[in-house]
C-alpha cells in the first residue's frame, strides 16, 4: 500500500512538472518598418510620430519620447495590428504596447532632421491575439525629416 501511494505521488509530481514546461509560450521576434508623419517635437510626451507599420506587425503606430539633457529617457509606443484583406477595409485585430526605456538622438542643424538610435524598448501589454503578452524587449532606429515624404522612417524590432 505504501509503495502504491509513493508511485502515485511520484507520477502526479512528474506530470505537474512536465505540464509546466510544455505550457510556457515560446518567444518570437518581429521586424516591422515604421513610416509616417512627425506629430510634435521629439522631446514631448505627446506623439512624436505616427503612421503606418508594415512587415511582421502590419497596421499603424504611435511613438512618444521623453528627453533629458539631450538623450531619450522614456516614452511610450503602440502598434495597432490590423488585418490585411485584399480589396477590403482593414480592421484592428489587437494592440501591442510598451515603454521607451532609453536611447539617443542627433539633430541635423541644417535640415532639422533627427536620427534616433540605440533606443531600447519594453513590451508591457497586448490585446486581441496578443492578450497573453505581458513582457518583452525591443529596439528602434529611425530618422525624421520635416521636409521629407514620409517625414519619419524607422525599423522596430520586438521580441515577446
Amino acid at each position: 500500500m505504501m509503495r502504491t501511494a509513493f508511485s502515485v505521488a511520484a507520477i502526479v509530481l512528474l506530470a505537474s512538472q512536465t505540464g509546466g514546461v510544455h505550457g510556457q509560450a515560446q518567444t518570437t521576434s518581429y521586424s516591422t518598418v515604421l513610416s509616417g508623419k512627425i506629430q510634435s517635437p521629439i522631446c514631448s510626451s505627446d506623439n512624436f510620430a505616427a503612421g503606418d507599420a508594415s512587415g511582421d506587425l502590419h497596421g499603424s503606430f504611435y511613438l512618444a519620447f521623453d528627453c533629458n539633457a539631450g538623450t531619450i529617457v522614456g516614452g511610450t509606443w503602440l502598434i495597432l495590428v490590423e488585418s490585411d484583406p485584399p480589396g477590403a477595409t482593414p480592421e484592428v485585430l489587437g494592440t501591442i504596447r510598451g515603454q521607451v526605456l532609453n536611447g539617443s538622438f542627433e539633430v541635423d542643424r541644417t535640415t532639422n532632421g533627427i536620427t534616433v538610435h540605440d533606443v531600447e524598448l519594453s513590451v508591457t501589454e497586448g490585446t486581441g491575439p496578443y492578450a497573453g503578452v505581458a513582457e518583452g524587449t525591443g529596439s528602434l532606429a529611425a530618422t525624421s525629416d520635416p521636409g521629407g515624404t514620409p517625414q519619419f522612417v524607422g525599423t522596430l524590432g520586438l521580441t515577446f
